[in-house]
């Protein structure tokens, strides 16, 4: 930059520029902040926390280690509801989060309040997360996934595009929406779920076997899913069936189904639900055709 008159623009000179953010944003190992992006003074940056252009991030943020947050992004703007007028609460962001073009991220609602964001998140293009969300370690948004206020995500889930959830909803580990999925209730870990309002195809067995679930395992969890889903069987009669370990398709299912951590994180998931679980199953309307 030396070897140019400070009256000179040229190609040249917009070259450097453009190297020097490609080399700060891409490569460098420290902390970077775009000139075009305004950031409160409550803002805590982490160790290599990349903030790219026109990022707007105000409140008692803070992100954490090796975090990029990419162009044109908002947190911290107050909780979209008619009485908020501030932003209120702590946002949190965890390490390793990729967080991509105009994402929104909202404040909490209360001055104790929290938006939690974990660490090894990616939240592609146009997400909105709401105020007071939680996301766990590991959860993925692709692109326009849209979050109420008080939505709980556990960690490894994968919302696919276009998906949406009602406030206080929450989702369960593992647990997979396919595009375009609208809920409006809890949905239980390790599933895969579909449609508007969302039914309950599969479990989300590749997920799991990526995971390094043994196949005991998975289809132990595939078991007590078939109790819930096709069967139709009450949580009730479900645990006690898993205490009891009684209930059995067949000779080779283990008797210690029951005693399987995930399965009893499955029952437990469904009563302590605080918005109820629907068992509407995609395998309803092939019953019904047969019946």
């Amino acid at each position: 930059m030396n070897t140019f008159s400070k009256n000179k623009t040229n190609h040249s000179d917009k070259t450097l520029i453009k190297k020097s953010f490609e080399y700060s944003f891409f490569e460098s190992n420290e902390t970077y902040i775009h000139p075009s992006s305004i950031i409160g003074q409550n803002v805590h940056l982490g160790k290599n926390v990349k903030i790219g252009p026109y990022c707007t991030i105000i409140g008692n943020v803070t992100i954490d280690d090796n975090s990029v947050i990419y162009a044109n992004i908002t947190i911290g703007m107050p909780a979209q509801n008619l009485d908020t007028k501030k932003s209120l609460g702590t946002i949190s962001i965890g390490k390793n989060c990729k967080i991509r073009e105009f994402v929104t991220i909202g404040a909490s609602k209360s001055e104790n309040g929290k938006t939690k964001i974990g660490d090894n998140c990616y939240i592609m293009t146009y997400c909105h997360i709401a105020h007071d969300v939680t996301l766990e370690n590991n959860v993925t948004l692709i692109s326009n996934v849209n979050l109420g206020g008080h939505v709980h995500i556990e960690k490894n889930a994968f919302l696919m595009a276009n998906s949406a959830a009602h406030q206080f909803c929450r989702i369960g580990q593992f647990t997979s929406l396919a595009p375009y999925t609208a809920i409006r209730q809890d949905l239980p870990p390790y599933c895969m779920f579909s449609g508007l309002p969302a039914k309950y195809f599969n479990l989300n067995i590749i997920a799991l076997k990526r995971a390094g679930f043994s196949r005991e395992s998975i289809n132990n969890i595939k078991h007590v899913a078939k109790l819930f889903y096709q069967d139709k069987l009450l949580i009730k009669q479900i645990e006690i069936l898993a205490q009891n370990n009684s209930y059995q398709e067949n000779s080779s299912q283990e008797n210690s189904w029951g005693q399987d951590l995930n399965v009893i994180n499955f029952i437990n998931f469904i009563k302590n639900s605080s918005r109820g679980i629907s068992k509407k199953s995609a395998l309803d309307s092939v019953k019904n055709i047969g019946d």
